[in-house]
């Protein structure tokens, strides 16, 4: 009886024992710093050595390697995120790229026109316009003044055409009374010559 109640405490102990050890090994959110912490610190000592059972030391490498994988799954996810992120910042800058040159486009289009396939910006194209307005005026108002200047020009010319011409059928309505005058007159002497013959 002695020995089976010898037995019960040194299993009892050997469990209690393999329990605080197997601690390190339980399914928790404990870090392997934690987890390297928990099984030192529950492992026996010898001398200066710690006895660590060897279920142990292999659970802990499992959970170790287990830690490592899931490690390397999450880096190989995040490499693919990044691949993934890079593509779309690509898109993104392809876009950006495209949108920036429709947006040049367009404010060089409101800043520019277009006339017989000559660009002009559009503030030299109103200077431009401007002038040549400008010219386009002052030519219709020097080719108006010089159709008045020509026109009172004609109307002086027309008077003096005019004032000769009464001049001249002045002189000819003088000319022809003198020339009657002086048919009648000849009329009258060379009556006067007939009568002085006859007489």
């Amino acid at each position: 009886m002695v020995r089976l109640i010898l037995a019960i405490c040194l299993l009892a102990s050997h469990l209690s024992f393999s329990q605080s050890a197997a601690l390190s090994l339980e399914v928790n959110d404990n870090s392997l710093p934690e987890r390297y912490n928990l099984m030192k610190s529950n492992s026996q000592t010898f001398q200066d050595y710690k006895v660590i059972k060897e279920f142990v030391l292999d659970g802990v490498w499992k959970i170790v390697m287990d830690s490592v994988k899931k490690q390397n799954a999450s880096i190989k996810e995040t490499r693919e995120k990044i691949l993934q992120l890079e593509a779309n910042l690509k898109s993104v800058e392809l876009t950006l790229s495209s949108e920036r040159e429709a947006a040049e486009e367009i404010l060089h289009d409101s800043t520019h026109i277009s006339l017989l396939g000559i660009d002009f910006k559009k503030s030299t194209f109103l200077t431009l316009s401007t002038f040549l307005f400008v010219a386009f005026v002052l030519i219709v108002i020097f080719i108006a003044g010089k159709m008045k200047l020509m026109t009172v020009n004609m109307k002086e010319k027309i008077v003096i055409a005019d004032a000769a011409i009464h001049e001249y059928e002045d002189f000819k309505r003088r000319a022809l009374e003198k020339q009657t005058k002086l048919s009648r007159e000849l009329q009258t002497e060379r009556n006067k010559v007939e009568e002085l013959a006859r007489a």
